[in-house]
């Protein structure tokens, strides 16, 4: 993947583009254990900036309350060795940057875009608490990718609402891709309920199969039946509101 290909199909407004190569040698000074290092090492080929929104370069305003603070968005380009390794690679990331991070992970034939839930910490760092993830793509559909998550399309209140907005694109496109097209909008709020309900039945479902007293596998299988219940309710809920905006 070209740098300069990421960043037009992508439609970042001038004002905001880097496009500069962060050499691994500046980010180790900054990593407190040997093993992120051999990490980082082992596992990034090359870590490029390709754009830092500002209140300065685009006129979103910054957000700050007692927990979140939004004053400069940072979107990153990382080319890995290996596949498998882009979610640990952005955790490390977002706890070595003070900005909520957009990272666009290339791994061998295939992409992936990363962003987070942060809460602000005394330290003026930001703490990762849930990360989002788009469906794995394959390389050639990158264009397409990036103009449906251009930044023409984003909410510009502020630079929180701005992060949400994109966040939520990508929370609705794995739900998608894992529930069905006809899902309709959702947060990435929603998108935990649905991880939650969905890993709920997971489990539940294992454990109906080990269990061998019939009384306890029936009262398990119906409380799979109202969780699954529960799902089919929910998703409902965004066909519906799908369906209505229509």
């Amino acid at each position: 993947m070209e740098t300069k290909d990421i960043i037009r199909w992508w439609k970042f407004p001038s004002a905001t583009i880097i496009n500069r190569n962060i050499p691994k040698t500046q980010i180790y000074p900054h990593m407190k254990t040997v093993s992120d290092k051999q990490f980082l090492q082992d596992a990034v080929q090359s870590i490029y900036l390709l754009a830092s929104f500002r209140s300065d370069n685009t006129h979103i305003a910054v957000y700050k309350d007692d927990h979140e603070l939004y004053q400069e968005i940072q979107f990153l380009y990382v080319q890995t060795k290996n596949k498998g390794d882009s979610e640990k690679i952005y955790k490390m990331l977002s706890r070595l940057m003070p900005y909520p991070l957009v990272v666009l992970t290339g791994e061998p034939a295939s992409f992936t875009i990363y962003t987070g839930r942060f809460e602000q910490l005394t330290t003026g760092f930001l703490k990762l608490i849930s990360v989002y993830p788009s469906p794995v793509y394959q390389d050639e559909r990158l264009q397409s990718v990036l103009y449906q998550l251009s930044m023409d399309d984003l909410p510009r209140q502020n630079l929180k609402v701005f992060y949400d907005g994109l966040r939520d694109m990508i929370a609705t496109a794995s739900v998608q891709q894992r529930y069905g097209e006809s899902i309709g909008t959702i947060t990435s709020s929603e998108k935990d309920k649905l991880d939650a309900l969905n890993k709920q039945i997971v489990s539940l479902s294992s454990q109906v199969a080990k269990e061998s007293q019939l009384n306890r596998k029936i009262e398990m299988q119906m409380k799979l039946k109202k969780l699954k219940d529960e799902l089919a309710s929910a998703l409902s809920i965004t066909n519906q509101e799908r369906t209505t905006n229509l």
